[in-house]
């Protein structure tokens, strides 16, 4: 089977269009059957590597997605269900946090076009929230609301993803710390339930918003989602704990554990009286009792040589 390599570049991501360099980068490794194509507008990776994997059924198709988190994501729903395809990331957006979960590399192994080229592929597991593929984390609650905010600060000149991250954290302080919900993992009710949340994230990786270690367990091969809730809390009390969350130490951590849970399951249920925001990599949606599962060995990721 011949092998297709795909380029997929989306020039807003970061802050330079860096679609002309990474063509030339490309140009420069000599390879055969590498093709770049450049996104003109949101949900365009994942029409395009959609269209060059059904087109070339015949043909094992590498994608390397230059963007962040959202275009991965993009060019994972588009492909994730066809079998004769693997997806790369190359991080030039501003928060790239699913691969951050891939701890034994750094950001300039998944940079270098050539060591990804030469990768290896690795089969990994996928979210799926009511129809919406998620790579990386599903969140309700504070987190969610912060997710849902750092928009506003994102478009503030010089401000990066991992700051405007930080920056909706303190403005979400003062209205969205407290959420009512319940969770149910595998069936079981969890031990919150009847009363007020801050948050809970569900991990297939370890990272979100802008390199906070909010799911330190998740493990995208084990075929788990990684279930961390925390009890609704005063402000003075989350100032303490924010700094380990950030860290990941809020799971292991002694003083975290009256307002910390955690636990491993396939699917997750959420309870709600009426409908909430629900972020699936960072994106939201309102829904009504949203129901979250792991999908087992979904699809190939190209990790680098």
């Amino acid at each position: 089977m011949e092998t297709i390599h795909l380029i997929i570049v989306n020039p807003a991501a970061g802050k330079k269009d860096m679609s002309e360099d990474i063509k030339k980068q490309a140009e420069a490794l000599g390879i055969e059957n590498c093709f770049v194509e450049v996104t003109k507008g949101k949900g365009d990776a994942s029409e395009i590597a959609k269209k060059w994997v059904s087109e070339n059924h015949n043909e094992f198709v590498r994608i390397y997605a230059c963007g962040g988190d959202g275009t991965i994501n993009e060019v994972i729903n588009g492909v994730y269900e066809f079998q004769n395809c693997a997806v790369g990331g190359v991080p030039i957006g501003t928060g790239n946090d699913f691969l951050r979960t891939f701890e034994e590399f750094s950001k300039e192994d998944f940079l270098n076009l050539e060591k990804m080229i030469k990768g290896k592929e690795k089969v990994i597991d996928l979210i799926s929230c009511e129809g919406h593929i998620g790579m990386n984390e599903v969140s309700v609650g504070y987190d969610c609301a912060v997710a849902k905010n750092v928009i506003r600060f994102k478009n503030i000149p010089l401000v990066g993803g991992s700051l405007a991250y930080k920056m909706s954290i303190v403005f979400c302080l003062f209205s969205k710390m407290k959420h009512r919900f319940k969770l149910f993992a595998d069936g079981q009710p969890m031990e919150n339930n009847g009363q007020d949340y801050l948050l809970a994230v569900f991990g297939n990786g370890k990272y979100y918003g802008g390199g906070i270690k909010g799911d330190p367990t998740a493990d995208p091969f084990d075929g788990y989602l990684d279930l961390v809730y925390i009890s609704r809390v005063s402000v003075p009390k989350f100032l303490t704990l924010v700094s380990k969350f950030i860290k990941g130490l809020h799971v292991t951590d002694k003083k975290c554990k009256k307002y910390v849970r955690n636990c491993r399951c396939k699917s997750i249920d959420i309870q709600t009286d009426k409908f909430i925001d629900v972020s699936v990599d960072g994106e939201i949606y309102s829904m009504l009792n949203p129901r979250i599962e792991i999908i087992e060995q979904a699809i190939k990721i190209i990790l680098p040589c």
